[in-house]
């Protein structure tokens, strides 16, 4: 059964009974998140770039809804370290003791410390493939509106995806620094806070959630 979302884009801290999730309601409800990059990677993500690793760690990822507030261990983990190379790639992300009800956000980085962001790989410049890399680090918040109604009993799972496309295609290859023959973002370059606004349009969350009921 598939319920409908609006997106706009640690361990288990409470001890829950058997009989019930915490909220006193009857049932066992939980939530699992899962990642996505599109297009895949390692692999090219437009006839010029290729990415090889791609790796996004984040603070924290909270899950918010009227009975789980901001900072609910139970729909909270940190830090969350996501990322794809070869062989690799982020595993689910467990919530099992999240409580029923209704949730209406999902957050990724709000919790006090820098996001770490790092893509290698290589692009073309000047008629030839160039190895690149870029690192940057910054406190940033990615927050996307849900709509997702969790009964007693059931359990949901929300899938994120990030397009990398997006994100790469922000980066101006042709004006990056040469670095002993690899292609950096100078550090006060502007096109810095492009990539992180890229991020932000390219972490979703789709329309539709996969419900499980038990």
């Amino acid at each position: 059964m598939l319920l409908a979302g609006c997106p706009v884009g640690g361990d288990d801290g409470a001890d829950v009974d058997a009989a019930g999730d915490g909220d006193g309601s009857s049932g066992t409800s939980g939530l699992t998140v899962t990642w996505g990059i599109s297009p895949a990677v390692p692999g090219p993500v437009s006839v010029d770039v290729e990415v090889d690793e791609l790796r996004l760690q984040i603070s924290s990822l909270r899950v918010i809804g009227d009975s789980a507030p901001a900072g609910d261990m139970r729909t909270t983990r940190a830090p969350v370290d996501l990322r794809w190379r070869r062989d690799e790639a982020p595993a689910a992300i467990e919530l099992a003791t999240a409580p029923s009800g209704l949730y209406s956000r999902f957050e990724l980085g709000v919790g006090g410390s820098d996001e770490h962001l790092t893509i290698k790989g290589e692009a073309l410049v000047g008629g030839m493939m160039r190895d690149f890399e870029i690192e940057d680090e910054r406190q940033h918040a990615v927050s996307i509106n849900l709509a997702l109604s969790l009964a007693p009993g059931q359990r949901a799972t929300i899938p994120v995806n990030i397009d990398a496309a997006i994100i790469l295609a922000a980066v101006p290859f042709d004006q990056l620094d040469d670095d002993d023959g690899t292609l950096v973002l100078p550090g006060d370059d502007p096109t810095r806070d492009a990539v992180w606004a890229a991020i932000d349009r390219a972490i979703t969350v789709p329309a539709t959630f996969i419900i499980d009921d038990r």
